[in-house]
């Protein structure tokens, strides 16, 4: 418990809280986060069965609907989030049940996914979207004036050591990754 300076209220030490509707974590840790963040696309998914396999709706209409939910749900707040690729093939997995539903496909079909990819028209994945939106939030940060909290939390280094074993990858060290894999690396 912690009590604030002017005496106007406590603050208490717990594990894990909401704030915006992103679960914080003590340890750091985004997994829950993500995960819940794929499951709720996947419920968003599974109420519009009806509407995904009605043959009236157009493919179009139907894509409008998926980035309008499915996907704006599962990439809410990802800017901040360390993707591990066990969450990148459940977002993968996710993209095509919505491509399989919409395409009036079952998996019992058989049909392969390169098939119904370019059946609907399907460009760019949710990994490809979640890592856009994470360059964007560094660059906006990196342009922040000094001595804004987000620019501080970005440069911070925590003091201590580190647990035995292989470290997890920090959300900076994801970016650095990014950065390389787009050919960015002398923006820093």
């Amino acid at each position: 418990m912690l009590e604030l300076e002017d005496g106007k209220g406590i603050i208490s030490h717990v594990n894990e809280y909401n704030y915006l509707g992103v679960r914080i974590t003590k340890a750091g840790n985004h997994e829950p986060e993500i995960t819940d963040s794929i499951n709720r696309g996947r419920a968003a998914l599974i109420k519009l069965n009806s509407i995904l396999w009605d043959r009236d709706v157009t493919p179009k209409t139907k894509t409008h609907i998926y980035h309008a939910i499915v996907k704006s749900t599962i990439t809410y707040a990802a800017e901040t989030g360390c993707l591990q690729s066990k969450n990148g093939s459940k977002t993968k997995i996710t993209k095509m049940d919505f491509g399989r539903r919409s395409a009036r496909i079952s998996r019992k079909d058989k049909i392969k996914n390169a098939i119904i990819k370019q059946k609907m028209n399907i460009v760019r994945s949710i990994l490809d979207d979640i890592k856009t939106k994470q360059l964007q939030w560094y660059g906006h940060v990196q342009r922040m004036e000094e001595g804004r909290l987000p620019k501080e939390v970005v440069k911070w280094c925590p003091l201590g050591r580190r647990k035995r074993g292989r470290p997890k990858l920090t959300w900076a060290e994801g970016i650095r990754g990014l950065m390389g894999e787009k050919g960015l690396m002398g923006l820093e």
